[in-house]
């Protein structure tokens, strides 16, 4: 009788993993991240947070297209597979200087370098999550990636919450310990090329 098991996707399972690790985080410390720096930066906080915001989008909009045209002329996906690597880190990187900022100006600092590195990282995961998604399949591997990242963003969610609401100390530690967890999906995405039979070679 012929084996119609169907193999799990190494590749996309690595790449789930990487965003669980990057924006399940994000997520949670980003609706935090208002209440958090209302005691450094005072009355303006919501303004300051509007600005870094744009910041953010406008770092993470404009590096994009350079990003994109640079990967496509690069013939195998180990470029890829580093430069998303490189992006994840600087994701978490501005995290664990967060507890350092006492003005407007740092904060918008950090939102720069995390929307440079969101440029490195939407880019080329995009691009590997679609070279390696098998065909007949996308519905439900686009499916079960979705799944996986909403279920795990609630439970950090929960956890992060309980741990920031116990007091100022707790919070700076979520901040440096969501940083740190951003940092380490490099380790996901570079697992990518120990995976010999993978699409995007």
């Amino acid at each position: 009788m012929k084996n119609t098991k169907v193999k799990m996707n190494k590749v996309v399972m690595l790449l789930t993993l990487s965003d669980v690790f990057t924006w399940g985080a994000f997520v949670v410390i980003s609706a935090l991240s208002g209440i958090y720096l209302s005691d450094k930066l005072g009355s303006n906080t919501v303004q300051f947070v509007g600005i870094g915001t744009a910041i953010y989008f406008i770092a993470r909009g404009i590096f994009q297209i350079p990003i994109g045209n640079l990967t496509d002329k690069l013939k195998k996906d180990h470029d890829e597979i580093l430069i998303l690597a490189i992006g994840v880190i600087l994701m978490g990187f501005p995290y664990l200087l967060y507890p350092l900022i006492t003005q407007a100006w740092q904060y918008f600092a950090l939102q720069f370098v995390f929307g440079f590195g969101v440029s490195l990282n939407v880019v080329n995961w995009r691009k590997l999550f679609a070279l390696n998604i098998r065909e007949g399949m996308e519905g439900k591997e686009y499916a079960m990636y979705d799944c996986i990242l909403s279920v795990s963003t609630a439970v950090i969610s929960v956890i992060l919450g309980i741990v920031a609401n116990i007091n100022d100390k707790y919070f700076d530690m979520v901040m440096i310990s969501s940083g740190i967890t951003i940092m380490l999906a490099s380790v996901w995405v570079l697992l990518i090329k120990k995976i010999s039979n993978r699409q995007s070679k």
